[in-house]
């Protein structure tokens, strides 16, 4: 009996699979809003989209299905295939990065959609302040890899940060034309900030509360608080033409 209880007590805890939870909701919620965004413009017409929009369409939801996947891996303990999958994920990385300038490029010069500049300054400026942050996370995911509270966090960050245009356009499925689809930027920062005060309020309620999630609030309420002083700005007038230019 003593000799079982001591096996018992030296015997390491096993750690928790996964040290987020919120990491396959978070995918699902993603993947069925870009759905919706993007079904009547993309999904439901995927023979009849040009190539540099395809390419990023799936670019973009192969992020989405990466990170789903990750996530799943981690639940089921599936380390070493997590950590494979990871770093091919470098690839698509790159894809993203280079499609996404494309798709700003294309919707400023007016060749990917028939878009008045001004307005186009508006989406694009929630791209543009979004991006850095995508990096920034994916990153820092990569290099504090060894603690997987915060690279769990970094890592679902990332699916935020690159959802602004599919939440604008489920939005604008409500409020419709182009006014409607400006005015679809005020619930899409909104959306953002509720769940990432849900995912802060969580974790400091289970007394796990890492910084990526508050970082990620303060950049995007920034980012929501500058949104239209930004786009009329001169320094940004002038980082967007030069973005067009490359089109």
């Amino acid at each position: 009996m003593v000799a079982t209880l001591e096996h018992s007590v030296s015997r390491p805890a096993r750690r928790a699979a996964d040290p987020f939870g919120g990491g396959i909701p978070l995918a699902l919620l993603a993947i069925a809003v870009t759905l919706i965004g993007f079904w009547r413009t993309f999904f439901s017409k995927l023979g009849q989209v040009d190539l540099a929009h395809t390419l990023h369409g799936a670019a973009s939801t192969g992020w989405l299905v990466l990170v789903l996947v990750q996530a799943a891996l981690i639940r089921s303990r599936q380390f070493k295939w997590h950590r494979v999958v990871g770093w091919s994920s470098l690839l698509l990385f790159a894809t993203l990065l280079v499609t996404s300038w494309h798709m700003m490029a294309l919707l400023l010069s007016g060749k990917g959609s028939p878009m008045p500049f001004q307005t186009a300054k508006l989406f694009v400026y929630s791209d543009v302040t979004a991006l850095p942050l995508f990096i920034i996370c994916y990153a820092s995911a990569i290099v504090l890899r060894k603690d997987r509270h915060i690279h769990s966090r970094l890592i679902s960050t990332t699916l935020l940060a690159g959802l602004l245009p599919a939440l604008a356009r489920m939005f604008a499925r409500i409020w419709t034309g182009l006014d409607g689809l400006i005015f679809s930027m005020h619930p899409t920062y909104i959306f953002v900030l509720l769940v990432l005060g849900i995912a802060i309020f969580v974790d400091w309620k289970r007394d796990r509360l890492r910084w990526p999630f508050p970082f990620a609030f303060v950049w995007f309420a920034i980012a929501y608080a500058t949104l239209f002083s930004g786009t009329s700005s001169q320094w940004f007038d002038r980082l967007a033409k030069a973005i067009a230019a490359t089109a």
